[in-house]
């Protein structure tokens, strides 16, 4: 009797079962039938739309929009040098002052030629007087073929490796002793033209070739002048670049230059210069080294049969010993323009510390040997800082 139940509720079961799986079935062809539809009425409706927009023969389509454009707004920036130092000669021994600050206006003229401006305004340490000077004024061409590039203006000189940077730039306080006795305290400017030109070679290397022709800038240097006459100021610079490895490069350098001097003769000057960089490819921001060594010789002619030949030099390497902390050395020799038996021996140390790329403080320790006078020591604590967009540093 309980198998009997059993059975019955059995098929019970079953014949509801199969009801309820044709009722769903039903709706689900119910539900597709209506997707269908809807669908089709949705693709009609689109048709339909996309005809109402097709522009007309005479309707020209709408031009793409870049997302941003240039500004016509120059870029500048503000680079600040404060400075305290201590000296061992002097009547004022410790100084503490505001040593300059390099204002620069940049930007592209048109897709053809780049202009850049850089004031400098600087305290005379002996006047205690304000100045205000303008070192760069330069208008660049873009778009020369034959992988040139032309610039016109007032401009530092690609002459030796350290010339051509601005002070806040070198890793050093101070430049070396080369540059400062046969140029000036920041180097050499001139006025006149550079033309670039990157050499074609079937060589897997960088090499540029730089020739300027033009005058020295309105303030003489110890070794040249602007002249009365008609001789000009010739530059002449080859660069070669080589990656060594995927770590390291090396770069070797050679120039020229020949221009008038004080005495209404001529001053002729070769370089040669080396820099050595790496960098790994693992913790880059953490460690890097750089070792650089250069020199010049200088021929200054005083009379028709009376040349002077005198030469400087210096080398120095930097190591990065954590992500913020350099420490450096540096040792130079250099002599004077046109004046034999004098010269300088100088021993440097560095430590800089550089939390951004916006700021730097550096302490620097400095002991020179002058053969003309006493030995002199020096102490410099410099804080650089800059805002607003400023261009790149050359490598």
């Amino acid at each position: 009797m309980a198998c009997s139940k059993r059975r019955a509720f059995g098929v019970g079961v079953c014949k509801c079962s199969f009801r309820f799986l044709i009722i769903l079935l039903s709706v689900r062809t119910f539900a597709d039938a209506q997707q269908d539809t809807t669908s089709e009425a949705d693709s009609a409706r689109i048709k339909e739309l996309e005809r109402q927009v097709e522009p007309g023969p005479n309707v020209q389509p709408p031009q793409s929009v870049p997302r941003t454009s240039p500004s016509l707004n120059p870029d500048i920036s503000a680079i600040g040098d404060f400075r305290s130092s201590y000296a061992s000669e002097g009547s004022r021994r410790i100084e503490v002052y505001f040593n300059e600050l390099e204002m620069q206006v940049a930007s592209v003229v048109d897709p053809y030629a780049r202009a850049e401006f850089l004031f400098s305004f600087g305290k005379d340490l002996d006047t205690g007087e304000l100045g205000i000077e303008l070192e760069v004024a330069t208008l660049t061409s873009l778009s020369l073929p034959y992988q040139l590039q032309a610039t016109i203006g007032k401009f530092k000189p690609q002459f030796t490796k350290v010339n051509p940077l601005h002070p806040h730039y070198f890793s050093f306080v101070d430049f070396p002793a080369m540059v400062n006795n046969f140029f000036d305290g920041e180097g050499m400017f001139m006025e006149g033209a550079s033309i670039s030109w990157l050499v074609p070679n079937p060589f897997e290397y960088f090499q540029e070739l730089v020739f300027e022709i033009g005058r020295v800038g309105s303030e003489p240097n110890a070794s040249l002048v602007q002249g009365i006459d008609n001789r000009l100021l010739y530059v002449g610079h080859l660069k070669n670049f080589f990656d060594l490895t995927d770590e390291a490069t090396l770069e070797l350098g050679m120039g020229g230059l020949s221009g008038p001097n004080q005495l209404g003769f001529s001053t002729l000057m070769g370089g040669l210069d080396i820099t050595y960089k790496w960098k790994p490819l693992r913790f880059n921001t953490y460690s890097s080294f750089t070792w650089q060594t250069e020199g010049l010789l200088s021929r200054v002619r005083l009379l028709d049969t009376d040349v002077v030949q005198t030469w400087g030099g210096y080398s120095f390497v930097e190591y990065q010993v954590e992500k913020r902390w350099f420490i450096g050395g540096r040792c130079d020799y250099s002599e004077f323009p046109g004046i034999e038996g004098a010269h300088d021996r100088a021993g440097t140390l560095l430590l800089r510390f550089q939390p951004t790329e916006f700021q730097i403080l550096a302490l620097q320790v400095q002991y020179t040997d002058r053969s003309y006078d006493s030995d002199f020591a020096q102490v410099i604590l410099r804080a650089v800082f800059g805002i607003g967009k400023h261009g790149a540093h050359t490598y």
